[in-house]
């Protein structure tokens, strides 16, 4: 199924939507029940088969990382699955990841700034 992608979409985002609207990895990953989170059925499997790798992250805690970056969250399921969602990553809505996009960089742009401040006023002995 071909997606319509938002031009200056990162990489993340557009892989991501991808291996979860697929398919062919329902097993391993796909929609949550409200369409608005992805379920990994099965961590052993997802990691053994290295599709953090996919996402240039080398681990696990990596994957989570990223994800957290761009604010998904996560959500409690029972053992052996882990859910991830968030309000802008919608199934048959790919045009929604540009406002992620832009929230993370907002977000992480305001969190820059401040330290960069908080520096300034340690320097300036204020």
């Amino acid at each position: 199924m071909a997606q319509n992608f938002p031009n200056g979409l990162t990489l993340f985002h557009r892989r991501i939507y991808k291996l979860v609207e697929d398919p062919a990895t329902d097993p391993l990953i796909s929609w949550g029940k409200d369409n608005n989170s992805f379920v990994i059925w099965n961590l052993e499997e997802f990691i053994r088969r290295d599709i953090v790798d996919k996402f240039d992250c080398g681990k696990f805690s990596e994957f989570r990382s990223e994800l957290r970056h761009y604010g998904f969250r996560r959500i409690k399921k029972g053992s052996g699955e882990l859910e991830f969602g968030h309000e802008d990553f919608v199934r048959g809505k790919p045009e929604r990841l540009k406002a992620m996009m832009l929230k993370a960089f907002r977000k992480n742009r305001a969190r820059f700034l401040a330290e960069e401040a908080q520096e300034e006023m340690q320097r300036l002995h204020i």
